[in-house]
C-alpha cells in the first residue's frame, strides 16, 4: 500500500466511536485454555486463580504491576509487567535494552546542544517535543544532568540539577515465573517506557509483549512489539512498531498477527491508513527467524483504518479475525456506518464483515473487546454497562444468546469493568451486578456485592468464581 493519509474530517465521520483513549478496562482475568489456571489483576495487584476452587495466590501488592498480564496456553508460566522505583540510575540505565539506552543518549545530546546554544529558561530544562513519550523524556533529562560535564553543569545550574534528580523515575521489568512456583521469577528484560500486553504463544515457547511507542504519548501512538524465545537463552527482539494494543499469534505459534499503521509518526496526523499484517517468526523447520538483523517474513492481508485500540484475533481454518472502522469512499457526511469485527481469509485474500447489524447495536462500541471462542465459531460480545452477549456464526447462529441483559446492567456507557473471557472450550467468566438473577432470585433483594461468575454458553450458572474473594478485589 502506498503511504497515503486520510482526511481527518472524512475519518472522524467512521471512526469517532473509536476515539476513547483511557477507556480501556485495567483489570483482567485471563485464563489458560483449559481455563484450569487463571492469572487476575486488580488495582495493579495480581493474584494466580485456581479455575476449578477459585483460590487466589497472591504475586504482587497494589500498584506495583501493569494491566494486561498473561498466562501460558498450557497454564504452566504466567508473565507480568512490574513498577519499580528507581533508586540508583546508573543501575537501572545498565539494565535498560540496547536500543533504549542509544535512544536516550542520542536524545540527551541533542537536548544538550540546545541548552549550550540557548541556555536555560524559567529554571527548567527545555520542553521535549509534544509527541514525544513522557517516561522517555523523564529519562532523557534524568541522563542529560547525570552525565552532565563541567560546561553543560555551569549551563543548566545547580538547582535545575538536584530538581531533575529528586523526579520518581521508574523502570519497568517483565517477569517470568512457573505456576507450581510463582515466587522462582525472572527478568526478562527492563525498559524505561510502559511495558503493555504479555502474550505467549501457543506452544508457550515465545513470550511477546508491548512498549510504550518512543513517537508518541500513551494511549495515542501505538505501541513497539518485542519477543523472546524462551526456548533459547537470547536477549529480547524489537520486530514492529507502533501496532495496535491486541495482536495475537498464529494457533502453530509460527506468526503473529497485529494491525499496523502505515505512517508511524502521529503528530501531525492521528488518523492513518493501517495493514493487517501477519509476521512469520518460526519457519517450517522449527527455525527462530528473529535476529538484531532481520524481522522475518510480513505479509499484508487487509487495508484498514488504523486505531490502536483495535484488535486481532487468529481462527481457525487460516482466518484472521479484527475489529476495524467502515468506510465507504465515495463518503457523504450523512453516512452512520461505524465499526465492525471482520474476517480476513488469508488463502483467498477475501475479506468479511463478520457482525449483524443487531449484534454491532447490542455492542455499544465495544465491538473492538470481542473475544473469539477456541473453536473460532463463537464470539463474545461485551455490550452497554456491563452486558454481555454469544454471537455464533455459521450452521450455529441460533444458538447466539443474551447472557446478561439490560436489566441487570450497571455501570456507566464506558467499556466494561472487567472484560468478559472464554474459560476452556464452553464456559465463560464475567462480572455481575447485586442484582443479577445469577446470585439473587429476587432482584428486588439484590446480593451483596458484585462477582465474577462462571456460566456456560447456554446462560446457565456453573460457579461463583468470586464467592471467597476479599471486598475489595470486587470493587468496580
Amino acid at each position: 500500500m502506498s503511504k497515503r493519509k486520510v482526511s481527518a474530517c472524512l475519518v472522524a465521520l467512521y471512526t469517532a466511536i473509536m476515539l476513547f483513549a483511557g477507556c480501556i478496562p485495567e483489570d483482567s482475568l485471563q485464563w489458560s485454555k483449559d481455563g484450569s489456571k487463571g492469572i487476575y489483576i486488580k488495582d495493579g495487584a495480581l493474584y494466580l486463580v485456581d479455575g476449578i476452587t477459585g483460590n487466589l495466590t497472591q504475586i504482587a501488592q497494589k500498584e506495583t504491576t501493569i494491566i494486561w498480564p498473561a498466562i501460558s496456553s498450557d497454564g504452566s508460566q504466567f508473565a507480568f509487567g512490574q513498577i519499580v522505583k528507581v533508586e540508583n540510575f546508573s543501575d537501572a540505565f545498565s539494565q535498560l535494552l540496547p536500543a533504549q539506552k542509544k535512544e536516550i543518549e542520542n536524545h540527551a545530546q541533542i537536548l544538550k546542544q540546545k541548552i549550550l546554544a540557548e541556555g536555560i529558561k524559567d529554571a527548567n530544562l527545555p520542553a521535549h517535543d509534544d509527541s514525544a513519550n513522557e517516561q522517555h523524556a523523564c529519562w532523557v533529562d534524568r541522563f542529560l544532568v547525570e552525565k552532565a560535564d563541567n560546561q553543560l553543569t555551569q549551563k543548566i545550574g545547580g538547582e535545575v540539577i538536584k530538581k531533575t534528580k529528586e523526579k520518581e523515575l521508574a523502570l519497568y521489568q517483565l517477569v517470568l515465573a512457573p505456576t507450581a512456583d510463582p515466587n522462582n521469577k525472572k527478568i526478562v528484560m527492563s525498559s524505561s517506557r510502559q511495558l503493555w500486553r504479555q502474550k505467549f504463544s501457543p506452544d508457550s515457547k515465545i513470550l511477546a509483549w508491548l512498549v510504550d511507542s518512543i513517537n508518541g504519548k500513551t494511549f495515542e501512538a501505538g505501541f513497539d512489539l518485542h519477543i523472546a524465545n524462551l526456548s533459547q537463552n537470547t536477549n529480547p527482539f524489537y520486530i514492529a512498531t507502533a501496532i495496535a494494543c491486541t495482536y495475537d499469534f498464529r494457533h502453530d505459534s509460527r506468526a503473529i498477527a497485529y494491525l499496523s499503521p502505515e505512517n508511524v509518526f502521529f503528530k501531525d496526523q492521528k488518523l492513518v491508513l493501517g495493514t493487517l499484517v501477519e509476521q512469520t517468526v518460526i519457519d517450517s523447520d522449527g527455525k527462530f527467524l528473529i535476529t538484531s538483523e532481520k524481522i522475518g517474513i510480513t505479509k499484508e492481508y487487509a487495508g484498514v483504518i488504523y486505531n490502536c485500540w483495535m484488535s486481532v484475533s487468529y481462527a481457525r481454518d487460516n482466518r484472521i479475525f479484527f475489529s476495524s472502522t467502515k468506510m465507504n469512499l465515495p463518503s457523504s457526511k450523512i453516512d452512520t456506518e461505524k465499526g465492525s469485527v471482520f474476517c480476513s481469509d488469508t488463502l483467498t485474500g477475501t475479506v468479511s464483515d463478520i457482525l449483524p447489524q443487531i449484534a454491532l447495536e447490542f455492542t455499544q462500541g465495544n465491538f473492538y473487546l470481542f473475544q473469539l471462542s477456541h473453536d473460532s465459531r463463537k464470539i463474545l460480545l461485551p455490550g452497554n454497562k456491563n452486558t454481555l452477549g454469544i454471537y455464533a456464526m455459521g450452521p450455529d447462529i441460533e444458538s447466539s444468546k443474551i447472557l446478561v441483559d439490560v436489566n441487570e446492567s450497571f455501570g456507566d456507557d464506558s467499556p466494561p469493568k472487567l472484560v468478559p473471557q472464554w474459560k476452556g472450550q464452553n464456559h465463560v467468566s464475567c462480572l455481575v451486578s447485586e442484582k443479577s438473577h445469577y446470585l439473587t432470585a429476587d432482584p428486588n433483594t439484590p446480593a451483596r456485592r458484585k462477582e465474577i461468575v462462571i456460566l456456560n454458553d447456554k446462560g446457565n450458572l456453573v460457579q461463583v468464581l468470586s464467592k471467597s474473594w476479599p471486598d475489595e478485589l470486587l470493587e468496580f
